[in-house]
């Protein structure tokens, strides 16, 4: 939305006119994919488990120095496509929204073509930094301390199996991607919820949407820019993946507290369960991370009952005090 806001796309724009090949739906060969579909997780790709997890295999197939390309994954007779990939829905259709983490892979792609920048150094030198946030990156090479980086456990037959981050103290080996050109991959720096970060400096974030666009001073977005991603892009009720209401990538939820109108996103990966979401009308914010837990399923839309109780104990403890 930075480049948005400095004029080098419209969201209705076909965004096969930024990748540098044409992404389609091969179930409507002539409809455009914008951006405004991917960022409202309605191109009419699938959702991830329906679609094979190909986000996770392009992801895998990725930790080399000589990646395969956005093109190898998303165009027919591609070394990684597959059919399932996509639904029969036309893009833009209401009834198409599937939540895609290969969508964000997609983002960030665009978001390297458009800046010229890989996707961590971006989001470093625009975002994070600006905000603050000085410990927090989607590159484990940029950290300055690995053993401040948590580890994340699954539950598996009882027991809490150490998995994703469980360096033991040793920074891992950098890959070298040196001669990746910048959008032509988009999964490297794990854009889809690879964001090493914590709590506090999380709140930076929160509090530069809540206030704006601006943190201490400092701003990120234009307040229309913010007022536009905030806004209700797509709407239905009865979808059962939790999601009835989203902007442009901002969930948009009356379940996180109910009656209450909240905006923000959960993360779920390997063990980690994770929120950030707050109320404009009401003026505060909750934000949870957490590591591992014994989880299961809750009673408000996509929450589990140990998020439902983490929600339910800060909103009394904190906010309502």
């Amino acid at each position: 939305m930075q480049q948005y806001e400095q004029g080098k796309f419209q969201l209705d724009d076909d965004v096969s006119d930024y990748l540098g090949f044409t992404f389609r739906n091969p179930h409507h060969p002539d409809v455009p994919i914008t951006f405004r579909q991917l960022l409202t997780h309605t191109t009419s790709l699938n959702e991830d488990e329906t679609g094979g997890e190909r986000y996770v295999v392009f992801s895998k197939a990725s930790r080399k120095s000589d990646p395969p390309t956005m093109e190898d994954l998303l165009v027919p007779y591609g070394s990684l496509y597959v059919e399932s990939l996509w639904s029969s829905f036309k893009p833009g259709d209401p009834r198409c929204f599937a939540y895609s983490n290969l969508g964000s892979m997609i983002v960030a792609a665009l978001v390297e073509r458009l800046s010229g920048e890989s996707f961590d150094e971006y989001c470093r030198d625009h975002i994070l930094r600006p905000l603050g946030m000085t410990v927090s990156d989607f590159n484990v090479q940029a950290l300055a301390d690995i053993n401040r980086l948590g580890v994340i456990y699954s539950l598996q037959e009882g027991q809490f199996i150490s998995g994703v981050d469980d360096c033991k103290g040793v920074m891992p080996e950098p890959i070298d991607w040196s001669n990746v050109a910048p959008g032509t991959n988009g999964s490297l720096f794990g854009p889809q919820g690879g964001l090493r970060t914590n709590a506090r400096e999380l709140s930076k974030f929160m509090l530069a949407f809540m206030q704006g666009g601006s943190f201490n001073g400092t701003s990120i977005l234009q307040p229309e820019t913010v007022e536009l991603m905030l806004s209700t892009q797509w709407e239905q009720e009865g979808n059962d993946q939790g999601f009835h209401a989203i902007g442009l990538q901002f969930h948009i939820t009356d379940d996180f507290i109910p009656t209450k109108r909240m905006f923000g996103h959960g993360g779920s990966a390997y063990g980690l369960y994770s929120g950030l979401y707050f109320s404009r009308e009401e003026d505060f914010g909750i934000i949870f991370v957490t590591n591992g837990s014994n989880a299961s399923d809750g009673t408000r839309g996509s929450f589990n009952n140990v998020e439902e109780a983490l929600i339910d104990t800060l909103y009394e403890m904190v906010v309502k005090k």
